[in-house]
């Protein structure tokens, strides 16, 4: 394949993964924001994923962040942006900032702390993941 084509390839598909990043980023977002913090009240929540995600509040904080900072490495690895991984960690934990600030504004939720080391912490483990594929594939 010549490289203007591959180019033009990896371009489109660095689209494709920041629009999914974006999809789980709104996601994340409506259910930071939603008055009450069982998700199994969600009723467009699946309930095996409701019920999953009440049973241990810390991992449903923490594993959203995987899914999303994988395809962001991935995007701006792709896209060949400088420092992707601080890219990455940096537009979740801005995420992760918006989650959490906008509990405080509602008052039957609580904004915590521990929650963005939750949140970060998922973030590392999906920029961990992402970073180890990439560097399998070139090997």
């Amino acid at each position: 394949m010549e490289p203007s084509k591959a180019r033009g390839e990896s371009k489109r598909g660095s689209i494709l993964l920041f629009v999914f990043s974006a999809l789980l980023i709104f996601l994340i977002l409506a259910v930071s924001w939603v008055p009450d913090s069982r998700m199994t009240e969600l009723h467009w929540l699946p309930r095996w994923v409701a019920a999953l995600a009440d049973r241990d509040p810390n991992i449903r904080t923490a594993v959203p962040f995987i899914p999303v900072a994988f395809l962001l490495l991935l995007g701006f690895s792709w896209r060949g942006v400088k420092s992707p991984v601080l890219w990455s960690v940096g537009v979740c934990g801005v995420c992760v900032l918006l989650s959490e600030s906008g509990q405080l504004f509602l008052p039957s939720r609580t904004a915590d702390v521990r929650d963005l080391l939750w949140g970060m912490s998922g973030a590392c483990v999906g920029v961990v993941s992402a970073w180890v594929s990439i560097h399998l594939t070139h090997l």
